[in-house]
């Protein structure tokens, strides 16, 4: 079968139809089935461990995508609960969480601000009070006088016995007195007189020891009856203010529970609303110790948050405890609680990018570590291997019921999430989002609503019709396939986006397709420079490529080339020299490492064929180099297979080969012609060989595989040349359908015996080849005898 010429209509921009009655909405991943699926299944299961990766190609927008279908999926659900810190009074180093309804954590904050006022402000009245002070002055009253009593008989029997107790700034003596109850000298008595004061004093001594002892104990008995009238007046002062919070959250248990711990602690630790006495020494304030740590906020949100963290660094996603300086130092409490992602997307859905996930190791182990343990810590990862600073905190956990949703590219899932072993423990849904989207009439709607969303949202302008269509055309070849639409919408974007500039510049009231077409001429010569050089080094000689004429074992094979923001094909010369041998085909790229292993497997497959088509009868004796020529930088993939094995046939027949033509392909070892990728880059880059190096013959075009056929989507400037007939396009299946068109002779058909016509090509291949046999076995018959 004879090489199949392609029309114009084949390569050029294709134009689609629309489904007039498609939904015309931006374009989301319910167009991804697939995806779609995988998502709303992940969401939908409460189990732990089904988390989602959503895995898209750059450029996709998959994290747009990703997002609008997560808020959409929300939308409609309660949002999460507020989540509270609270000072725990006992074990004040362990501070609590406590959930609460939404709205409901901001409205117990300020009514714990306005109760702590309002204490103070019912204390202060309490204890300035008439009856509060009179209550202390009559206890104090009671005791002073029961002392002064005691005192007074201690001193009645002193002086009958001649002595007294004198207050001294030692304290309280006993000393002798004279006639008149003045103090005495102890000397001025006789000696009989001195030993009964002696006696008689330290019996007085020790009873007043003994008074001084009761006196105390008297005394600490008056102070815990104080402290018992101050907790009782403050109990009953306290009595309305707390029962009115109480009533308010009587609904919230937590609450209550922790209203009814904050009243008792208030009433042991009243010294904490006294004045202050000390100004500018720092010390704890009952706003600081009753206070309500309002950690996650959602009073404002109407349904579950989906909330994307850029930066997924440990303290960004699992919070933090600052710092304030205090005297020297540093102080913190449970009141510098500050909540991370993770803790703001609790009852919700949290977004990461994979990259900057994977730039993060320490915060994808820790992520683990909450999946797995259910709950979400605070650590400071920061004060590892410092001195503990005394009094910080460790707040309890807060329990974890999150969806993790992780977005990323194909080589950041394979080559860093999913080696992990852990990873299908706590992510066991893949949302695989396609490159592309087929070409059906309601596809091609979506597509052209979202063109004219892009270009209405961008500067209120219109897309006409044409420029639509002239970038649906385009999306099928950015997805390099006629029946695919690429789902790189970026890509669409951007050229939307340079489109609307564009028409701004020229005064134009609308997007026309002259002027997208622009804007995609303009983006390629911005990007086009390497191209542009390597074509100036083809035009001026200094490399190789000859597009006319014939020429013995030289082939013009077709590469490409992807710099990232520009990909682009151009010719290549391959030749080959073969000679009599035993080696077979020499991958000259191989021999010295120029060679990638893809390459070198295609060079063996046509070993392959060449053994399956010649050495039936007698053994392939020949060798064969095969090269790039000027090529310095390497070579990997199969897709000039076909042209290799051209050359070789060629050199080995002796029979010319068109320089007119340019070939791309694969090839099996039965001759079967395979899809390569790049091809309209690839013929794109031999027509501007062609026409750079002269007028189009009219005789001059590409091979490409059949298979490669629906790949063709070609530029304008090329499409019209095949419309004119001055570049053509052939699809071949086999490497046989290739040499006819190469050489203009046909190949052969082999008789019951193997052997080809003398008068083909593989005739002539097979008489080379057995010449080359026959000479080998003279030669070493010779040496052998």
């Amino acid at each position: 079968m004879p090489a199949k010429r392609l029309a114009a209509t084949d390569v050029a921009l294709p134009v689609l139809e629309q489904d007039a009655g498609a939904e015309s909405a931006l374009f989301t991943l319910s167009r991804h089935k697939r995806a779609r699926t995988a998502l709303e299944f992940g969401l939908n299961v409460t189990d732990p461990g089904f988390n989602i990766f959503v895995v898209g190609e750059d450029r996709s927008g998959r994290m747009t995508s990703t997002m609008h279908f997560l808020q959409d999926f929300v939308e409609r659900k309660p949002p999460p609960n507020d989540w509270v810190y609270l000072n725990n009074f006992r074990r004040p180093h362990r501070p609590r969480p406590l959930p609460l309804p939404a709205g409901v954590g901001r409205r117990f904050r300020d009514r714990m601000i306005l109760l702590v006022r309002q204490v103070r402000e019912a204390l202060s009245g309490t204890f300035g009070g008439d009856d509060y002070q009179e209550k202390v002055r009559a206890e104090s009253a009671k005791l002073q006088q029961a002392i002064a009593e005691e005192m007074e008989a201690l001193r009645a029997e002193a002086r009958a016995s001649g002595l007294d107790i004198m207050q001294s700034q030692q304290g309280a003596t006993v000393v002798p007195i004279d006639s008149e109850g003045q103090p005495a000298n102890l000397d001025e008595f006789p000696p009989e007189e001195q030993e009964r004061l002696k006696e008689k004093g330290r019996e007085i001594g020790e009873k007043l020891n003994a008074l001084n002892r009761h006196a105390a104990q008297r005394q600490a008995e008056m102070g815990a009856r104080v402290m018992e009238i101050t907790q009782g007046a403050a109990d009953s002062a306290l009595d309305v203010q707390f029962e009115a919070v109480r009533g308010e959250f009587s609904g919230y248990g937590g609450v209550v529970r922790w209203l009814v711990e904050m009243r008792t602690d208030v009433l042991e630790n009243l010294q904490l609303f006294a004045p202050d006495e000390q100004p500018g020494v720092r010390r704890e304030l009952p706003e600081d110790r009753y206070a309500v740590n309002l950690f996650v906020d959602h009073s404002d949100d109407p349904n579950p948050g989906v909330l994307l963290e850029a930066n997924p660094t440990y303290e960004n996603l699992f919070g933090r405890m600052e710092y304030r300086p205090a005297e020297g130092g540093l102080y913190t409490d449970f009141t510098m609680l500050r909540a991370g992602a993770v803790h703001r997307a609790n009852g919700g859905i949290l977004v990461l990018r994979a990259d900057a996930l994977a730039r993060n190791p320490v915060s994808w182990e820790f992520l683990k570590g909450s999946l797995r343990d259910g709950e979400i810590r605070i650590e400071e990862l920061q004060r590892n291997g410092a001195v503990p600073l005394a009094g910080a905190p460790r707040p309890k956990p807060v329990p974890l019921d999150l969806k993790v949703v992780i977005v990323g590219a194909p080589r950041w899932y394979y080559a860093f999430f999913s080696v992990d072993p852990e990873y299908q423990t706590y992510f066991k849904v893949k949302a695989d989002i396609d490159a592309d989207m087929d070409t059906t009439p309601a596809n091609v709607a979506s597509y052209a609503a979202l063109i004219r969303k892009i270009a209405h949202d961008h500067r209120k302008f219109e897309c006409e019709d044409d420029a639509v269509q002239r970038l649906i055309g385009m999306a099928t070849r950015w997805a390099a396939n006629r029946e695919k639409l690429t789902a790189r919408f970026e890509i669409v974007e951007d050229v939307v986006v340079e489109a609307v500039e564009l028409a701004v510049e020229t005064d134009q009231k609308t997007v026309t397709a002259a002027i997208v077409q622009q804007a995609i001429e303009n983006r390629r010569r911005r990007n086009a420079r390497v191209e542009d050089r390597m074509q100036e080094s083809i035009s001026d000689g200094q490399v190789m490529i000859a597009t006319t004429g014939h020429t013995v074992g030289q082939i013009n094979g077709l590469t490409v080339r992807d710099l990232g923001d520009h990909a682009f094909g151009g010719p290549s010369r391959i030749t080959a020299r073969a000679s009599a041998g035993r080696l077979g085909v020499i991958n000259i790229e191989r021999q010295v490492a120029l060679g990638g292993p893809i390459q070198q497997k295609g060079v063996m497959v046509l070993q392959g064929f060449l053994s399956g088509r010649f050495a039936r009868r007698f053994p392939l004796s020949f060798n064969c180099s095969i090269t790039f020529e000027q090529n310095y930088g390497g070579v990997e993939g199969d897709s000039a297979s076909l042209a290799e094995v051209l050359a070789i046939l060629s050199d080995l027949s002796g029979v010319p080969l068109r320089q007119d033509i340019g070939i791309t392909g694969s090839m099996n070892q039965r001759g079967d012609a395979q899809a390569i990728g790049g091809a309209h880059h690839k013929i794109e880059g031999f027509f501007r060989a062609c026409v750079e190096a002269g007028e189009l013959t009219g005789d001059q075009g590409c091979i490409v595989p059949k298979s490669n056929e629906k790949n063709l989507v070609l530029r304008d400037v090329v499409s019209d040349a095949v419309a004119a007939g001055k570049f053509h396009i052939w699809s071949v299946e086999t490497v046989e359908e290739a040499a006819e068109l190469f050489t203009g002779m046909p190949v052969g058909e082999p008789d019951a015996d193997g052997r080809y016509p003398a008068d083909t090509l593989y005739g002539k291949v097979q008489a080379e080849l057995e010449a080359f046999d026959r000479a080998l076995y003279e030669r070493e018959s010779r040496l052998s005898s």
